[in-house]
């Protein structure tokens, strides 16, 4: 099968890799897998305006800026066929791989809010304590379930976030608000009473941009 190497920014590379399936120790999906998973589940009713200069991707009428994105890349092996298929998904031609797959990440995630669980592993009691709430309890009400999407990351997999939480005390819990910027978080064994507080409170806020 004929392959192709693409140049992607770090960033988007991250990202590709919070899109895999992480509820389990051992799973694992290839950039080139999540891609074509992105590009199966792409919302084409999803708009991208011009507008004062700058583009802007629109999410059932809300509008989500284009991060600026480092020079600093990545090199991801795919098929020459999904190479093909990112090509054919540019909207004009000056649109890049780049921009494109900041497209298929931004229809993903919609208009939620991403509710990110760090956990050394999934054995771990406080962490099924989390996941088994989120799980089981808030994401069966409609008012949670509509506005988070929530990940489970397992740190021993990745040695840079690994790293990056050393001092942290798994789990580890972070709310990011619709531009990836951090705006609460928890760790250590939580008071799932206060996780749902906080949750709910930070949804109520911006009510009027979640579906």
């Amino acid at each position: 099968m004929e392959t192709k190497t693409v140049k992607i920014s770090a960033e988007l590379y991250e990202a590709l890799d919070f899109c895999r399936d992480r509820n389990s120790d051992s799973a694992w999906e290839s950039r080139s897998t999540i891609i074509r998973k992105l590009l199966a589940r792409y919302d084409d009713t999803c708009q991208l305006i011009h507008e004062n200069g700058s583009y802007w991707f629109v999410i059932n009428g809300r509008k989500r800026s284009f991060p600026e994105l480092s020079h600093t890349t990545e090199n991801v092996r795919i098929t020459q066929g999904l190479h093909d298929r990112l090509n054919e998904a540019k909207i004009h031609p000056d649109e890049t791989i780049n921009t494109v797959l900041q497209r298929l990440l931004f229809s993903y995630y919609g208009n939620k809010l991403v509710y990110r669980i760090n956990i050394k592993s999934s054995n771990n009691k406080d962490s099924q304590d989390l996941i088994f709430f989120m799980h089981e309890v808030l994401l069966t009400e409609p008012k949670f379930n509509n506005a988070l999407f929530v990940e489970v990351v397992n740190v021993e997999n990745y040695p840079e976030i690994k790293s990056r939480y050393e001092k942290s005390t798994l789990p580890l819990s972070i709310l990011y608000d619709f531009e990836d910027h951090e705006v609460w978080r928890m760790e250590g064994k939580h008071d799932l009473y206060e996780v749902r507080r906080n949750l709910e409170s930070f949804i109520d806020s911006l009510e009027e941009f979640i579906d």
